[in-house]
């Protein structure tokens, strides 16, 4: 009783000093540790596969499970030599073009879609049958169709790509309440002020979602594209390091892909939060 005295006056204090209320201050503590809760309980799943990797490395060979150390070893070598890193922004240079190219390719096909009974019936189909053919299949078929590298790649990465952005936009366009049309037509407005006004806000949104989306599926399928013949970039180095054994290069080289998502993930949010302030932080949440 007489130490939660004391930190109570300890508080009161604090707050006398710094000019603060002493509401402010009590309720400021508790969600401090409810971050710092967040934290650690995102990071210790991580944790707990690190202590079983570096585990399991002591009872197997270097080619199956190397240790810990060995893997930092080669990430860093990624980071500070210029000849690796620069294979990493060739990737990244190429997740940038694809992730927006299907963006302005997929954006108004959606909008046709969402806004045309008749583009609906005729581009669903097709839109749906690209979707369904796998990403090994496309990289054989540009192989055959293409003699320029970057050609073949950047082929099969948008192809894999703009059909998650026309499906998103398509159903942002269509989750629209008929009676904000109806409103916004009353008045007069002309197509493109319908799109401008009321669509438009819409598409913003649907966007980002299939931009986010995207950057996983495009770094899950720029690997399969390099792997096959590609001179620069990550597919290449994990083929010369598979061809050798070379465990730690090959998990360096994975977490610096999931890095480079999560980068360029964390950039598409941010750029979300500024050009959708009209949505609130806590939209959608309880």
């Amino acid at each position: 009783m007489q130490a939660a005295g004391d930190a109570g006056r300890d508080i009161v204090t604090i707050a006398a000093v710094s000019g603060v209320p002493y509401d402010a201050v009590s309720a400021r503590s508790p969600r401090g540790r409810s971050l710092l809760s967040r934290t650690f309980r995102a990071i210790l799943p991580f944790l707990v596969i690190a202590v079983l990797w570096q585990t399991a490395s002591l009872f197997t060979k270097p080619y199956l499970f190397p240790g810990l150390g060995s893997i930092a070893k080669s990430f860093w070598a990624i980071l500070t030599t210029w000849e690796l890193l620069s294979q990493g922004l060739v990737t990244w240079l190429r997740l940038l073009v694809a992730v927006s190219a299907s963006l302005v390719i997929g954006i108004p096909i959606g909008l046709a879609m969402g806004l045309s009974a008749t583009c609906d019936e005729f581009l669903r189909p097709v839109v749906k049958f690209i979707m369904g053919v796998p990403a090994l299949n496309w990289v054989i078929i540009v192989i055959i169709w293409f003699s320029t590298t970057e050609l073949r790649i950047g082929f099969v990465l948008i192809v894999l790509c703009t059909p998650v952005t026309v499906f998103c936009v398509y159903d942002g366009v269509r989750s629209i309440d008929r009676k904000l049309t109806d409103m916004v037509l009353a008045f007069g407005a002309n197509p493109f002020q319908h799109i401008r006004l009321l669509l438009w806000p819409y598409v913003q949104a649907s966007a980002f979602t299939a931009a986010k989306l995207n950057v996983g599926n495009a770094v899950r399928t720029v690997i399969v594209a390099e792997l096959v013949g590609a001179p620069l970039g990550i597919g290449k180095e994990l083929d010369l390091a598979k061809n050798v054994f070379d465990m730690p290069t090959v998990l360096a080289w994975t977490i610096f892909l999931v890095m480079m998502a999560l980068f360029m993930t964390q950039g598409i949010e941010c750029a979300e939060r500024t050009m959708l302030r009209w949505r609130g932080e806590s939209h959608g949440r309880n």
